[in-house]
């Protein structure tokens, strides 16, 4: 058997990989797969009965035919699946696989983050400590808006979303989420949150952090009209998928003082940033580090190896899509 590592990971998956105990597994890592011609990419992968692989490689229906009937098993290295063809994948019984929970607790810390930097202007005082120009104390000074008792929406309720609502019992926030059922643990104390309709919570949030997977309903779903729906001392937080968002619309919402600000740590086409949010003040910008932490992402590839290998192994994966 033939098991590919289309990625460079942190830790070392062939010693994970290896520890499963396939002693006819040969393991071919590609570091810089993503990176290769799409047709090198599919020259690459024929063959192989398992690959990992992450979300900048596509794996839809040419990529599937190119490894052939051999192939068992696609373990994403990543919690979001959005780069996988999934239907394509049952209908030839190669099994998908993610891993949600070391995504969690780093991403929801990344998501706060974001939040503070964009509300407390963190960016503008970055760029004003370093230039040379500051004159000192200013009463006006780069003023900000409060989060002790503000409403925070939280769009997406599953692990991360659940994990960023966690992390407001500081500020004793109101907490409203956007999820398809309800969330007991989250409306318990002491986080008592509320479970609103997008429309009605966009309106009465002071900060909004998109937490969704993004799927065919979500794509786009912040537009023109949801932005027109949010107070314009709002705050707008994305970790979850670019798309999500419509960036063109996000930066003239920007520039018309429709919101406040945004924290981003996704785009809509990366690794390309819209110019308008690379030149924009109040857009706070980061390159999608959500979980980039050494234990967490050593942590992802040991449960990435362990999806692999129990199907190899014949036996169900920790976490199968």
């Amino acid at each position: 058997m033939r098991a590919g590592v289309l990625l460079e990971c942190a830790g070392d998956p062939v010693e994970m990989i290896e520890a499963a105990g396939l002693n006819d597994l040969q393991i071919e890592v590609i570091t810089d797969f993503p990176e290769r011609p799409r047709e090198e990419q599919l020259q690459l992968i024929k063959g192989m009965d398992g690959i990992m692989t992450d979300l900048r490689v596509r794996v839809d229906d040419a990529f599937l035919d190119a490894a052939g009937p051999q192939l068992k098993v696609v373990s994403n290295y990543a919690v979001g699946y959005d780069n996988i063809d999934v239907e394509a994948a049952n209908a030839r019984n190669v099994v998908v696989c993610n891993g949600p929970p070391p995504m969690t607790e780093p991403t929801a810390d990344v998501a706060w983050m974001l939040l503070l930097a964009a509300s407390r202007r963190a960016r503008e005082g970055l760029d004003l400590a370093r230039s040379g120009t500051w004159k000192g104390y200013h009463p006006t000074l780069l003023l900000g808006n409060r989060l002790i008792g503000s409403t925070l929406l939280v769009v997406g309720a599953g692990r991360i979303g659940s994990a960023i609502a966690r992390r407001s019992i500081g500020w004793n926030m109101e907490v409203l989420y956007v999820a398809n059922s309800d969330k007991p643990e989250l409306e318990a104390d002491p986080i008592g949150a509320t479970r609103v309709d997008l429309e009605s919570g966009l309106a009465r949030a002071d900060v909004v952090v998109l937490s969704v997977a993004l799927t065919p309903e979500t794509r786009g779903m912040i537009d023109e009209h949801a932005f027109a729906r949010m107070k314009s001392s709002a705050v707008l937080v994305n970790v979850s998928r670019g798309p999500v968002v419509d960036e063109e619309a996000m930066v003239r919402a920007l520039e018309s003082g429709e919101i406040s600000a945004v924290g981003l740590d996704v785009y809509e086409q990366e690794p390309i940033i819209h110019s308008g949010l690379i030149d924009c003040d109040r857009a706070f910008i980061v390159p999608h580090i959500g979980s980039a932490t050494v234990e967490d992402r050593t942590d992802l590839t040991r449960i990435a190896a362990d999806n692999l290998t129990a199907i190899l192994n014949g036996r169900d994966p920790l976490f199968r899509v």
